[in-house]
Formats: C-alpha cells, structure tokens, sequence
C-alpha cells in the first residue's frame, strides 16, 4: 500500500486525511503525521497500518483531552472514568469501543505532556479548598477521585500552609457560631463540634478548637 494523498480536513484544520491506494484510510493529527514522516508515495504495510489506527486513535481522543482538560485540571483517575464512559457512549451507538491499550497509550502520552500529574492536581485541590475543609474531608475528596493514598499523604504533608487546620477551623466556627447565641454552652458545643467535624476536621482536633474558643470568646 502507498500514500497517495494527504489533506487537511475541512471542518478541523489540525487533523489530515490520508489516502492509501486512492481511498481514504484514516485521519491524522500533526504529531502522528511528523512523527511517522507520513509523505506522500511512502509505501505502508498492514502491520504498519494497524499501528496508525491505533495511533490516529489517539491523536482524535488527544483533542477531546485537551477541550476537557480546559476547563480545569482532571487527576488520573478522572480521565480513565471519562474514557470508559466515552467508550460505553460508542457502545450504545455501535461504534467501535476504546480499547484498554489505546487508552492506556493515551494516558501515558497526556503524562508525557504534563497534562495530567496526581501529585500537583492533589497539591492544587487541598490549596483551594483547605481554607473550608479539615483534612479529613480533603483526603477523602481526593480518593474519590482517584488519587492513590501515597500521593495524598505525599500531598498534604507537603502542603506550606500559613494558616494551620486549627485556625481554619476556628475561622470558620467564628462565623457559624453567631447562628447558636441563644443556646445554652453544651449545646453550642455539641453543635460546633458536629460542624467542625461535617467539614472534615477529626474528633481531637474539633474538639480542642471548640473547647479553646469557648473559653477565650464565648464565656
């Protein structure tokens, strides 16, 4: 088989089809093109040809990967979710499915790419939310994500932090305990304690917070 024809593509300029034989074979991104020095007159066997499907593959689900990832950060975890879901969608229509290597293939090429990292999405998640939630809660949103608990303890330990769990903690109990000022003390502290811990924060930790605030600002 031969190249005989390379265009680009009328409604996404960034892709290319490729002709073998006269006929169209299969669409390409640029990489796939310079990387596989895809010329026209290049003779192609069916060993090769399988292994630019597969890659072409990757090169289409590359876009979908890069308008998902524009919209925020996504851990590992996520994007497999995403494939698998994606896949189940072709299913439905017929289609033909993502297979394990291809999407395996296309996870190592978005690492490579610096498009996903565990370790920094697990750093940026606990930034952006440890101002409202203890760390309980934070460890616990990143394994639903995904993320293996190596790298969340990995993460959280590493965290430089000028505010510490505890004043966050108490931060936060400042502006709700103005809602229990007509309680009695047991009562605003059982209710503090229940909040602290909603949000994440453990037992001993919740529990000294309340007990110190109840002492220096709520005599």
């Amino acid at each position: 088989m031969k190249i005989t024809q390379i265009e680009k593509q009328k409604n996404n300029p960034g892709r290319y089809n490729v002709f073998l034989d006269g006929e169209f074979t299969f669409g390409a991104d640029e990489d796939l093109i310079v990387d596989r020095r895809l010329l026209k007159g290049k003779e192609i066997n069916s060993e090769e040809l399988e292994i630019l499907i597969k890659e072409s593959e990757i090169g289409k689900l590359m876009e979908r990967m890069y308008g998902l990832l524009s919209r925020r950060a996504r851990s590992e975890g996520e994007i497999r979710i995403y494939l698998k879901q994606l896949s189940f969608k072709r299913k439905l229509k017929g289609d033909l499915e993502i297979s394990e290597i291809v999407a395996a293939q296309l996870i190592e090429k978005l690492k490579k790419k610096g498009l996903i990292n565990d370790l920094e999405f697990a750093r940026s998640w606990i930034e952006s939310r440890s101002k409202k939630k203890g760390k309980v809660a934070l460890k616990s949103e990143l394994f639903q994500k995904g993320i293996d608990r190596e790298i969340i303890e990995e993460a959280i330990s590493s965290q430089s932090s000028a505010i510490s769990e505890a004043q966050t903690a108490q931060k936060l109990l400042e502006k709700r305990i103005e809602r229990w000022k007509n309680l009695s003390k047991p009562e605003i502290k059982q209710k503090s304690l229940q909040f602290l811990i909603s949000r994440g924060f453990d037992y001993e930790a919740s529990k000294e917070v309340v007990e110190n605030f109840l002492k220096e600002d709520y005599t």
